[in-house]
């Protein structure tokens, strides 16, 4: 079995026999993992909270086939501002939750954890408003991984309009003669300000401007194709 340190993110955590715990970890280095750590339930745990959904924390595991055998766990950062608010904590799990059914299992990722450190610690902060920073990030972790919708022109003609449609099982947005009453009707303006929010940081997010009928469809399209694409 072989020895691996690396720092990680608690995606999913779930009880297992009588003090045990399953976590589910988005590693710098290693990517997804599953991850058995023992006894970390008990009171008298030395690993006793370090596994709390969103902490970021630093490990030492053992590589098995199907669970890793976690040995050490110490807490980096647990993001106390943002857990203290329901609406920044239902976005931050909202997100994690969309990153554990996107990402490979054990496949480095290392641009897309960097995102979601970069996510959290924003969000941490306050300082961006949190529905745009949440849509600024699912538009670069969907880009990152290789889904990144088709948003500028017909995905069929490649016409520009005024108006599209986005078609989740298609992955992108279609002028009206090519959706054929198909999609979800979406402005050009909808459409240029999510191309901004790809090209600005999460930091900047707050710089392009939704409004909230514009995030409301956003995350509905978002949605749909994320239920579209992931596994």
């Amino acid at each position: 079995m072989a020895l691996v340190q690396d720092t990680g993110l608690v995606l999913r955590i779930r009880k297992f026999a009588e003090s045990d715990l399953i976590v589910t970890l988005f590693t710098d280095k290693w990517g997804k993992r599953a991850a058995i750590a023992k006894q970390a339930r008990r009171l008298n745990s030395r690993m006793g909270g370090v596994f709390d959904l969103l902490n970021q924390v630093e490990v030492v595991f053992y590589e098995k086939v199907g669970l890793d055998l976690l040995s050490q766990g110490s807490l980096i950062q647990g993001f106390p501002r943002l857990k203290s608010n329901l609406e920044t904590v239902s976005i931050a799990l909202s997100s994690g939750r969309l990153l554990n059914r996107l990402l490979p299992c054990c496949q480095p990722e290392r641009q897309v954890y960097a995102l979601f450190t970069l996510f959290l610690e924003v969000l941490e902060s306050g300082d961006v408003p949190m529905d745009q920073l949440q849509t600024s990030f699912t538009m670069k972790a969907l880009t990152l991984l290789g889904h990144r919708p088709h948003l500028s022109s017909c995905l069929k003609c490649g016409a520009t309009t005024d108006s599209f449609s986005f078609v989740a099982h298609r992955g992108g947005v279609f002028c009206p003669k090519c959706s054929q009453g198909r999609g979800i009707p979406v402005s050009c303006g909808l459409l240029l300000s999510l191309e901004s929010l790809l090209r600005f940081s999460l930091p900047r997010a707050g710089v392009v401007h939704l409004s909230s009928k514009d995030i409301q469809l956003t995350n509905e399209i978002l949605t749909l194709y994320a239920n579209f694409i992931s596994p």
